[in-house]
């Protein structure tokens, strides 16, 4: 069953389910609001970011406070107080890059930056642990994806239209594969190691089997699919973001519900995803 949050982001991106609140978070890159959706309650909120657009990724911390990226740096925040505190800013000075999509786990976050012009091979993914910054992929003008399960960590390299899989442990690149329909976006796990896969510019997600084979696709009444992950205390429900951008009015009697956010029961359960520790940032602020 699917069913549809007439939310119409400019560019709806990174959702995150927080379990104690049974809530699940999100962001609009363009429009530079988090939003809020209550699962129990079937509500919505917003707020709008005092950070400068485009944003780039939410995480969720141990404390269930949010670290955010966008162009203004890389920002700690308290959806509650609305309160807002700048951390740190990994571009230093090459304004040339953006933040884009990241994943964290108790220890680390992976943090992935493009190319402003979404053209150029500049982007890459740092990972931050601990006192340490490290890269652990490069050459994407959009540095999307990533998503983790045991020993692998699938980016999506969005303008060159495959999925790299890469070993943590082992630290290189194990394989590639190609995506024909549209161009891969944020991805996320299940339990049984399964990868969904939301695709820009083709109005749907895939599943992808452990072996990387393709399972099934489901189509959604939007053209460009930006991410995705499992939500709710069953975690067999995926919450699903979409962007209004980019879409011609032909698009509209195919796709006619752009920038809406899909929730979409399934079979599978979600593979959980880590927290991120707030003492890690001691070395940061």
């Amino acid at each position: 069953m699917i069913s549809s949050l007439n939310t119409v982001c400019k560019l709806g991106e990174s959702p995150i389910y927080h379990a104690k609140e049974n809530c699940a978070y999100w962001l609009d890159l363009d429009d530079r609001f988090i939003y809020q959706y209550d699962l129990s309650k079937k509500v919505i909120t917003k707020q709008r970011l005092k950070l400068q657009a485009p944003l780039g990724c939410l995480f969720l911390t141990s404390k269930g406070n949010f670290i955010i990226t966008s162009n203004s740096g890389v920002h700690l925040y308290n959806f509650k107080k609305k309160k807002l505190d700048f951390l740190f800013d990994l571009r230093l000075k090459n304004q040339s890059l953006i933040y884009n999509d990241g994943i964290s786990t108790r220890n680390s976050l992976y943090i992935g930056l493009s190319d402003r012009n979404e053209k150029k091979p500049i982007g890459l993914f740092y990972q931050l642990k601990n006192n340490s910054l490290d890269i652990t992929a490069q050459n994407f003008p959009v540095a999307n994806g990533p998503s983790l399960y045991k020993d692998q960590i699938i980016y999506s390299n969005s303008f060159y239209k495959r999925l790299e899989i890469y070993s943590k442990k082992q630290q290189k690149l194990l394989k590639t594969v190609s995506i024909k329909s549209g161009f891969p976006d944020g991805s996320c796990f299940d339990q049984q190691g399964g990868l969904w896969l939301a695709h820009w510019g083709a109005g749907k997600i895939t599943r992808f089997k452990p072996s990387m084979k393709k399972d099934f696709s489901i189509n959604l009444p939007s053209k460009n699919i930006t991410s995705l992950c499992f939500i709710g205390n069953k975690k067999n429900t995926l919450l699903v973001t979409s962007a209004s951008v980019d879409n011609a009015k032909k698009d509209l009697k195919s796709y006619p519900q752009p920038g809406n956010t899909f929730l979409i029961e399934t079979k599978f359960k979600g593979h959980p995803i880590q927290h991120f520790d707030e003492k890690n940032l001691k070395m940061w602020r």
